[in-house]
């Protein structure tokens, strides 16, 4: 389920831990008896980052914590929706009072030359006094002016709410998705963790391995090979370990990345509880009624219906009658020539005008109003259109994701027994080496067997653990109430 993400995680099924003849374990009899290292005390000591800085410990819940407020996109997605408040008080104020305009100042200078005149009986003559005349005027004035149609009161406060909710639902799905690839991130480091535990121990027992060889060739009883061969499985698992050490590293960057961290100091994470049970009770139809009730795809595409369903009542609204009003109050002062230029020092009564206006739109743009209304419709069923795939495609994934976690429930399940089996087999074997029926190599391929399914179970419960949180990211939601019992 975990994919290729160019992190360790997608590495760690391909190449770092896939069993191959040069790289088996080979354990003497004296690690099965006595010697195995059962403690993963190797685990909790962290790979580092880099430095000398002691460990920043963190757990699931404290590293979710930090990238709600830390990640980029969700402080993006938080600034945007701090909009929200000051942008409704706008629209309210936009619509309801009217627009003010105050202009100071306003001043002017003009000439006017004139060398046509009219006689008495409206004759055009040559003006005899043909000269330029200059005038200057300084006005100040005060303007109240409001409009609407029909029902743009409404349409504008409606249309701002859906801006408002599509900014929140963003909100939401970019802290979904961070919270998703956090988790993730935690469990594969995690995961790396306690594959790097399990390298370390393998290398411990081939060095025990390398010793009884070493002991039984003193006696006589083995050959030089059996030795160069224990020495070149040292060699070969310590590759291993060393690969396994980069890939909990390149985990640990990766966390730190998705969380928005700016603090260079090491992580450490610690063993996190996460559930692991039979998918078999999980009924797909009750995760489809769920996410039909939280999932913010859902959410986000019946924001886009009522926008368009809005669109469309805005261009039938285009029909209704308009209604503007509007006031000037204005002081004014003017004179021959340049006196008047910026005069503040205007007297006499105020001057004013007022507007009442009543239009019925009737034949204005009849195509285009048309037009645009048919362009409404269509987009108005095109978004339903979409809100039908993806109620098809949530389907899809969610069906799909149960499945998924169902096989992956099922090879964790073949991964433990394949591992019980290995180990009784890796038993024998050291027992038959010891008595001399088996040879160094076939000890050697059981200990390839059991150190194959060894990990093979670690990728498993984790990729079963992913499965999960791909299912929850599917629902839009936590999952873990429906988790049956036992």
């Amino acid at each position: 389920m975990r994919g290729p993400k160019g992190v360790p995680g997608a590495s760690r099924r391909a190449g770092a831990f896939s069993a191959c003849p040069a790289r088996a374990v080979v354990l003497s009899l004296s690690l099965a008896l006595a010697f195995v290292p059962t403690s993963r005390a190797a685990a909790q000591e962290p790979s580092g980052l880099a430095g000398d800085a002691a460990p920043r410990v963190l757990s699931l819940d404290q590293a979710l914590a930090l990238a709600s407020g830390q990640n980029p996109e969700v402080r993006r997605a938080v600034n945007s929706a701090q909009l929200n408040g000051s942008e409704m008080r706008s629209t309210w104020m936009d619509q309801l009072l009217p627009q003010v305009s105050l202009t100071l100042f306003q001043t002017a200078f003009t000439g006017n030359l004139q060398r046509q005149a009219f006689d008495n009986f409206g004759n055009p003559i040559a003006d005899p006094q043909a000269d330029w005349n200059y005038f200057s005027q300084t006005r100040h004035q005060l303007s109240l002016s409001w409009q609407f149609q029909g029902m743009s009161l409404f349409h504008a406060h409606r249309r701002q709410q859906l801006v408002n909710e599509d900014r929140d639902v963003a909100e939401l799905v970019a802290l979904t998705d961070v919270q998703i690839t956090v988790q993730r991130g935690y469990l594969d480091a995690l995961e790396q963790k306690e594959l790097l535990a399990a390298e370390e121990e393998l290398l411990e027992a081939r060095r025990i391995d390398l010793d009884v060889a070493e002991r039984l060739f003193s006696l006589g009883l083995r050959t030089r090979v059996d030795v160069l061969n224990a020495e070149l499985a040292i060699e070969q698992q310590a590759l291993a370990l060393q690969q396994q050490e980069t890939a909990h590293t390149r985990a640990l960057l990766t966390l730190r990345t998705s969380m928005g961290a700016t603090d260079t100091r090491p992580i450490e994470v610690v063993e996190t509880e996460f559930p692991i049970f039979d998918p078999s009770g999980l009924d797909a139809g009750a995760l489809i009624s769920r996410a039909g009730e939280v999932s913010p795809t859902l959410r986000r595409s019946e924001v886009a219906i009522r926008s368009a369903q809005l669109g469309l009542s805005e261009r039938r609204a285009q029909w209704w009658p308009r209604v503007a009003a509007g006031v000037s109050l204005y002081r004014q002062s003017f004179s021959e020539r340049t006196s008047a230029l910026f005069d503040p020092s205007i007297t006499g009564e105020p001057e004013g005008q007022f507007y009442i206006q009543f239009s019925i739109p009737v034949l204005g743009g009849l195509s285009g109003q048309t037009v645009q209304q048919q362009q409404a419709a269509i987009e108005l069923r095109n978004q339903r259109e979409s809100d039908r795939q993806a109620r098809l495609e949530l389907e899809e994934a969610i069906r799909g994701g149960l499945l998924d976690l169902e096989n992956q429930w099922a090879t964790f399940r073949l991964a433990e027994r394949s591992s019980t089996i290995a180990q009784e087999a890796l038993r024998l074997a050291r027992e038959e080496y010891r008595l001399g029926s088996r040879s160094f190599e076939d000890l050697r391929s059981a200990f390839e067997q059991e150190a194959s399914t060894r990990r093979q179970v670690i990728t498993a419960r984790y990729a079963f653990y992913d499965a999960f949180l791909a299912l929850e990211q599917a629902v839009g939601g936590p999952l873990r109430e429906l988790i049956p019992a036992g």
